[in-house]
């Protein structure tokens, strides 16, 4: 599926509304009817994040992969600690799926460890404790080139910067097992994860996935967004 010929043309980075061309975000943003933004108000923070990180690295012939997530993506306003720590989770299971079976099993612990804390509260000393068991784990050693090596290290270093005061427990011990499977897979991962476009591609899927699990959580109904709905919409922005 292709963007209508009467929007702006899908390309990587920021732009203003004059350019002609959007990121897969401020298409969100003008079809939603907001301000032209890459951050609009329609999507929850972390879906938005993924979707223009996926935006950036994607090929200019790949990005017309993300028009089918264009209408999924609005209405996801809803937010909660449950719902942050199991959308962290689903990145780690994602994470997860690219490591060597046989070596998975570090991170699965840490996932259901994390598991047990959805809907349970948690003090400030569990957040630092989900914090020092994330950074104390170790990197796996393996035959990875360095490059493909060093991504995962250095998406494991994520967690220092979640840390807010409104960081609850569950979805610190989710973030503490998504630093896991990065650390895992830094020595056991099985796809191209240092070849961008390559990765990009899997990040859409990922990235579906993703809306998949907030729709489960809120109980949302995702209404896709048709060609003559788009074109609707665009006409009465003119």
């Amino acid at each position: 599926m292709t963007a209508p010929d009467f929007l702006p043309t899908l390309s990587s980075g920021s732009h203003d509304a004059e350019q002609g061309e959007a990121c897969v975000m401020e298409y969100v943003s003008l079809l939603a009817g907001e301000e032209w933004s890459d951050r609009p108000e329609c999507t929850h923070p972390l879906l938005a994040h993924e979707a223009r990180t996926t935006n950036d690295l994607l090929r200019d012939g790949d990005r017309s992969r993300l028009v089918p997530l264009i209408g999924r993506l609005f209405g996801t306003t809803d937010d909660s600690p449950e719902l942050r720590a199991r959308l962290r989770l689903a990145q780690a299971r994602q994470v997860v799926a690219l490591i060597e079976p046989s070596a998975r099993s570090r991170a699965l612990v840490a996932i259901e460890h994390a598991e047990t804390w959805i809907g349970r509260d948690g003090t400030d000393d569990d957040v630092r404790a989900a914090f020092a068991s994330a950074m104390g784990s170790a990197v796996a050693d393996g035959d990875l080139d360095p490059e493909h090596a060093e991504f995962h290290v250095g998406m494991s270093r994520m967690f220092p910067f979640a840390l807010s005061p409104e960081l609850e427990a569950a979805e610190a011990y989710a973030l503490a097992a998504l630093v896991v499977a990065h650390r895992v897979a830094a020595g056991e991962c099985r796809a191209d994860c240092a070849n961008g476009p390559a990765r990009a591609r899997r990040m859409v899927k990922d990235l579906s996935g993703l809306i998949d699990v907030y729709d489960q959580v809120t109980g949302r109904v995702a209404v896709d967004v048709t060609p003559d709905q788009v074109r609707e919409l665009a006409d009465s922005l003119a």
